[in-house]
């Protein structure tokens, strides 16, 4: 008898060692998801709205954490990575395992397990190996406290004696906190360059006011929102800055977290050619006019390829009232899905690039559809660059011709 109830407690025993190793314990198996997904921005001095590095400050928020991974409206990445619609590099994107073991761990209490010889640590932030350029605000510019966002323009120098291409690029945000995003615009004539100027010239303090973009003609160099710290452009492209050629960088500020003087600066890695020059160009429905009061305001437009491209990359873009976006291409092999939001957040913006990159052909047809909530609003709302307006933008980083695809 008593063997026997040793061996049953020796049963139960390791029963209850099988339950406690399934139930996640933050040490073991939260911390870990939290380091690689999470910690680059809820951190102190980061963007996120509270930090991340401790089981004091996770644990009472391991509800909120499950919900809102549950829903994927955190990691903060607008494009869907499942696979449905394209996979991304570097998507911020959870597993499903990941996501139930954050859901299991709430459920159970958040427990704090036994703490880790070591600490994860997040992963390191990018870096480049090798800087070529600097392109710096060229003074601090503390932004006007009476707006809750600004958007402002700098006139800056590279000063390139022959034309360069930017293959890979690192942010250095003078204060992350404030920065809802930044576009690095390039100037191609002296013409555009003094209407610039003159811009700066007319407008008190650092820099001149630019809502929606630099208010001059203008090429798009470098893009990145808040938690996005740059990265390499895909193998064999780059995006052309002429010699002599000045450049806009235009800041977004949102002052949610503070006013700050900030001097935002972005290293640069050139090479002087490549074999496939990239471009920034677009699909969009420019001609909106949503009726308020509804839950769902889709619109949709075309536009028909006269070329054949290769698309690397995309950033959906609209503003406060988006909810979801497609773009899809059609030829006569059926139609393709080139991008898909499904819960679109507006703070979220950047480019993210294909991990295979895309074709489309002459005759294409690409198609974007955009569907808005306009519930919160009284009156009609229409196209335009400010925050209260709309967009509904798909835009690409392309190369001409089918690379890879047997031309």
């Amino acid at each position: 008898m008593l063997l026997r109830l040793a061996l049953l407690g020796g049963f139960a025993a390791a029963c209850n060692a099988s339950v406690d190793r399934a139930e996640p314990t933050y040490h073991r198996d939260i911390a870990p998801i939290l380091a690689d997904n999470c910690v680059e921005c809820h951190r102190p001095g980061g963007v996120g709205p509270f930090s991340f590095t401790t089981y004091e400050e996770v644990a009472p928020l391991a509800a909120t954490i499950a919900a809102v991974t549950g829903e994927r409206s955190m990691p903060p990445f607008n494009l869907d990575n499942s696979g449905a619609c394209n996979t991304y590099v570097g998507a911020r994107w959870l597993d499903e395992g990941d996501i139930a073991t954050l859901a299991a761990w709430a459920q159970a209490g958040a427990p704090a397990g036994e703490p880790a010889e070591e600490a994860p640590e997040p992963p390191a932030p990018w870096q480049l190996d090798r800087v070529d350029l600097t392109l710096a605000m060229p003074e601090p510019y503390t932004p006007d406290e009476t707006a809750d966002d600004v958007y402002r323009c700098f006139v800056l120098d590279p000063r390139l004696r022959e034309d360069a291409f930017v293959v890979a690029f690192a942010i250095r945000l003078g204060r992350a906190e404030m920065v809802h995003h930044l576009t690095l615009y390039a100037l191609d004539d002296g013409e555009d360059e003094a209407e610039a100027a003159a811009l700066d010239e007319a407008d008190a303090g650092p820099g001149y006011t630019c809502f929606g973009d630099p208010l001059v003609p203008s090429r798009w160099l470098v893009g990145a929102g808040s938690s996005d710290r740059g990265g390499r452009l895909p193998a064999g492209t780059g995006l052309r800055m002429g010699a002599g050629r000045k450049a806009v960088l235009q800041m977004h500020y949102n002052r949610m977290h503070g006013t700050f003087p900030d001097q935002t600066a972005i290293d640069l890695q050139l090479a002087a050619s490549v074999p496939h020059e990239a471009f920034i160009k677009r699909v969009e429905d420019a001609y909106l006019e949503l009726p308020a009061g509804e839950p769902a305001v889709v619109e949709t437009d075309t536009r028909e390829m006269h070329e054949n491209f290769t698309l690397w990359g995309v950033w959906p873009h609209m503003h406060e009232l988006g909810r979801q976006l497609r773009v899809t291409a059609s030829s006569p092999d059926g139609e393709a899905c080139l991008a898909r939001v499904d819960d679109y957040q507006f703070h979220w913006q950047q480019f993210a690039f294909y991990e295979e990159p895309r074709h489309v052909r002459a005759g294409d047809t690409l198609r974007i559809t955009c569907t808005y909530d306009t519930t919160g609003r009284d009156t009609t709302t229409t196209w335009g660059y400010g925050t209260a307006d709309e967009m509904c933008i798909g835009f690409f980083y392309v190369t001409e011709g089918l690379v890879g695809a047997g031309e």
